[in-house]
């Protein structure tokens, strides 16, 4: 009698990635903390969750993705990100597109930014705090890529242990808190009902398709509508 093996859960899969390393510590506590609050814990494997904020260590290309899109729309605009970096990263059409938007010439920009040319192209204005910062962003429609990106990029970096972790923003646990309620959910769906997560695997073979005929915006907002379609799927 053929006795089919047993297929290993999404989580188990994800840390059998190789060099992968666990998301502990400190920061992984308050990410565990933070979810609790999130989730129904009677209808939840605590193990689960356990597991999902561990996991952290790795993060997928569509997980990746979804940060970037939740980031901007739970941006709390507090500003300490603009006050307390000492120093940030621009491109020249970046400083272009501040002074067409500030009605002023680049040269002025420059000057008045004090932005110094690097090796690699890209500027770097030392002044803190930032000097499009008065209260609020003054050019947020057209805030440079280092600011677009922040908190993600600084986040994937301290994952990969290139950089402290932002605890000082405060939305950076919350972006972890929202894989890690996925991956638990995702994992409780695979227990209870597999031919579920068949079907939802399939689609993901099959969005990825999609997902290539996209623009960056149009992908980023199917990957937030089908990550609240799997949570109500799960709850």
């Amino acid at each position: 009698m053929h006795v089919m093996e047993e297929q290993p859960s999404p989580l188990h899969r994800l840390m059998q990635t190789e060099g992968f390393k666990p998301f502990s510590g400190p920061d992984a506590i308050r990410v565990y903390r933070k979810a609790i609050t999130r989730l129904n814990m009677e209808n939840m494997d605590e193990n689960d969750l356990l597991n999902a904020v561990s996991s952290l260590g790795v993060l997928l290309e569509t997980e990746i993705a979804l940060m970037y899109a939740l980031q901007d729309q739970i941006c709390t605009r507090c500003g300490k990100c603009c006050t307390q970096n000492k120093s940030m990263r621009v491109q020249k059409n970046e400083l272009k597109q501040i002074a067409e938007h500030q009605k002023t010439s680049y040269k002025k920009i420059k000057r008045s930014t004090r932005a110094l040319p690097r090796r690699d192209g890209t500027m770097k204005i030392k002044r803190s705090p930032c000097p499009f910062y008065d209260d609020e962003c003054t050019v947020y429609p057209v805030r440079p890529g280092e600011c677009r990106g922040y908190p993600a990029n600084v986040l994937l970096k301290s994952i990969g242990g290139k950089a402290e972790y932002p605890t000082e923003c405060e939305i950076s646990d919350e972006l972890l808190v929202e894989i890690a309620i996925k991956r638990a959910l995702e994992e409780k769906m695979q227990r209870e009902n597999p031919e579920l997560m068949k079907e939802l695997a399939e689609k993901k073979r099959k969005d990825l398709g999609r997902l290539g005929n996209m623009t960056q915006s149009q992908r980023l907002a199917y990957l937030v509508n089908r990550y609240q379609k799997t949570l109500n799927q799960g709850q």
